[in-house]
Formats: C-alpha cells, structure tokens, sequence
C-alpha cells in the first residue's frame, strides 16, 4: 500500500520536477552568461583603461513603443539593448547612454530574465519620456525615413534611436514622433559608406554601434546586418 502511495505521489509531482529541473536550467545559464560578461568586462577594460575617452554624446533608447510589440519582440528588445550596454562599456570612446519611457513589457521581461540590470554602470534608465527627461533643443531622433543626412556628430546634442522590433508594421512611426513633438530629425549616412538593397532600418545594437564612438563615420559598414523593424 505505501508503495503505491508512493509511485502516485512521484507520478503525481512529475510536471512540478520537470519545471524545477528547467528553472535550475535557466539560472545556470544566465550566471554562466553573468560571469563570462563580467570576465570579459574586467579584462577588457584592464587593457584598454588608459585610452578610454568618454564622449559627451548622449546616446536614448526610446522604449515607448511597448504596447505596439508582441511579448517574443520585446524579447528581442531587450537583447539588443544588453549588447549596446555591453558594447557601450568596452567602447575606448563610450557614450553617455540612456533608457527613456522604461516600463511595461520590457521592465517585466528584464526584471524576470536579466535581474542584474539594476545594478548596470554608466547608463541612466528613466521611466519618463526623453522629452521630460532632457531640453527638447538637444535632442535629435535618428529615423531612417528623415530626409535629412546626419554628417558628423553634435557633441552638445542627445540622439534617439526608436525601441521598436515592429517588423515593418509601423512605418515611420518614429518620424512621425519627432515631428509631433517638435525635435529635430536625421538619418545615418550609410547609403554613402553602404550598398543598400533594401530600407535603412537598422536594429537597435547596429545603430548603437554605428555611434558608439564620436569616429563612427568610417565604421558604418561593420553594422549592416538589418532587420525589418
């Protein structure tokens, strides 16, 4: 009799051990993913300390467009925000970087697969919009339906690029943002550097890389893989 209580207790916790097996799963590989960033961070930043030169451009991520995303592109958001961060951080010529309008999906999601997030260095993440955040005479909105070039980098001005992985459901939309809110607007120059077969939209790593360093400019063509946004 109790071994039958107990084969039906094992069959009955059967679903609640295979859960406890994957969440086990899960957390070594995120603290494997946690240390070998951090490794790689140290050592990287052992090498390079003397010649890191901290740039004045401010450099936003619009996360506005949380409630236009399915949660599996929120995802995606967030994983091209973690390499911009840790880009950002190895950079010799680091932006000042910033997340404005954080909240919704995108907090939930990092808040449940990437805890360490609160404890991010050298990047400011506000929950308000960039408008309420910084003078709206400094901000420019880099959107590739712009028809305005941006040739060369204002140190004085504070850049926007669009959190948004819409796969091209939202056509400028964030064109359409920089104009309602009155701020000036720019695309990156990379039909002069790059063959384009299709339109300039970036994700958002790749436009963070392309601007990581003040000397952007020739190193365009290391960021064009795109994707439909």
């Amino acid at each position: 009799m109790k071994k039958l209580l107990k084969q039906k207790q094992w069959e009955d916790q059967r679903d609640l051990r295979k859960q406890k097996r994957k969440e086990k799963r899960q957390k070594r590989k995120q603290e494997r993913e946690t240390q070998g960033e951090q490794k790689i961070d140290i050592t990287g930043r052992k090498r390079i300390c003397r010649e890191i030169q901290p740039s004045s451009v401010r450099l936003i991520i619009d996360c506005s467009f949380d409630n236009l995303m399915a949660l599996q592109d929120v995802k995606k958001l967030n994983k091209q925000i973690r390499r911009c961060y840790a880009e950002n951080r190895r950079a010799t010529h680091p932006v000042q970087f910033y997340l404005t309008s954080h909240g919704g999906q995108l907090k939930n999601n990092m808040d449940e697969y990437d805890k360490g997030w609160v404890n991010w260095k050298d990047i400011q993440i506000h929950s308000e919009h960039y408008k309420d955040t910084l003078k709206t005479e400094e901000l420019v909105y880099l959107t590739s339906d712009s028809p305005e070039i941006l040739n060369e980098l204002d140190e004085s001005k504070a850049y926007i690029i669009g959190g948004l992985v819409d796969h091209n459901h939202h056509k400028g939309i964030t064109y359409k943002q920089a104009l309602e809110h009155g701020i000036k607007h720019a695309q990156l120059p990379l039909g002069n550097f790059v063959k384009m077969n299709s339109r300039k939209v970036l994700a958002v790593n790749h436009e963070k890389g392309s601007s990581a360093s003040c000397r952007w400019l020739p190193s365009v063509s290391m960021y064009t893989t795109l994707i439909r946004r």
